[in-house]
């Protein structure tokens, strides 16, 4: 119990040294406090288990700087990667985002913080963990195990309503895709009957002109009386469809500047460009009004 609780003392330790580190340079990047994390804690879950995940890789070769550097980039490298793939398919975000870095992996790896983590590395196994390991071990046992313990409870708390309420972002983002698509849909199958229609009625007077030519008002007017009553349930079915795109992109936005609060570089792929493309319309139509 008590060697558990020790790793679980370096890996919150080591969280809690990734979030000061990323806290402090993205602060000085954005020139304004940033609570970097996924968490709401003061931790970083990846720092943490990629620490401790580097200790029992690198440590057996730590007198051997280059082993630990190689060893360190590939090991972090392939933990950055996988995690960022997960989380981004999980939540429909992208937490980090290296697609403007040079020689970068789909925004989630890129080679200059591939090399940083193998400095980290190098630095961990030498000279960092030594004095981190004596503070921990010079703890009482009964201390250890109980600071973990409530440092695990708040830990795991923090963790579940983090998840939750990225889960409730991926819920908003689903519905904003596909309200887009259905909205698109309906759009283009009322041009399509538009089109459909009066090339239908061109043919048919062509066919039968002289038949038609004593019904011809009569005709024109039930087909405009049709198209216009397809027409009018296609505009309630795109009118709703639209009411409901803005109660979702109004919870989405509130949710939205949370994330980039926290992740000034993290994304929602193709929705931004969606969200974006509502705005000029709406942005559109409010000047039609105005010029009305």
């Amino acid at each position: 119990m008590e060697r558990l609780c020790q790793w679980l003392a370096y890996f919150y330790i080591y969280c809690i040294c990734g979030w000061i580190w990323e806290t402090s340079y993205v602060s000085v990047c954005e020139k304004r406090f940033v609570n970097r994390g996924f968490l709401h804690g003061p931790v970083i879950p990846l720092y943490g288990s990629g620490a401790v995940a580097m200790l029992f890789l690198a440590l057996p070769v730590k007198d051997s700087i280059m082993s630990a550097y190689l060893v360190g980039v590939v090991g972090a490298t392939l933990l950055e990667l996988i995690t960022g793939w997960a989380m981004e398919k999980l939540f429909k975000v992208k937490y980090w985002d290296y697609s403007r870095q040079r020689f970068q992996y789909r925004g989630y790896i890129c080679l200059s913080s591939s090399l940083f983590w193998g400095v980290l590395t190098v630095a961990l196994v030498r000279w960092v963990h030594g004095p981190v390991e004596r503070l921990v071990r010079a703890q009482p046992g009964w201390l250890l195990i109980m600071g973990t313990l409530l440092f695990s409870a708040g830990f795991l708390l923090d963790l579940a309503v983090s998840v939750r309420e990225a889960v409730d972002l991926r819920r908003v983002l689903v519905a904003l895709s596909g309200l887009h698509e259905e909205i698109e849909t309906a759009q283009k199958e009322l041009q399509r009957e538009v089109g459909v229609r009066v090339e239908r009625l061109t043919e048919r007077v062509e066919e039968r002109k002289e038949v038609l030519a004593g019904h011809m008002e009569e005709t024109k007017e039930q087909f405009c009386e049709r198209l216009e009553e397809r027409h009018k349930r296609l505009e309630e079915r795109l009118s709703q469809l639209r009411e409901q795109r803005e109660i979702w992109l109004g919870e989405f936005q509130l949710a939205h500047r949370r994330l980039r609060r926290r992740h000034p570089s993290a994304t929602t792929g193709r929705l931004e460009e969606l969200l974006s493309e509502v705005k000029r319309r709406r942005g559109r139509g409010q000047e039609e009004d105005r010029t009305e």
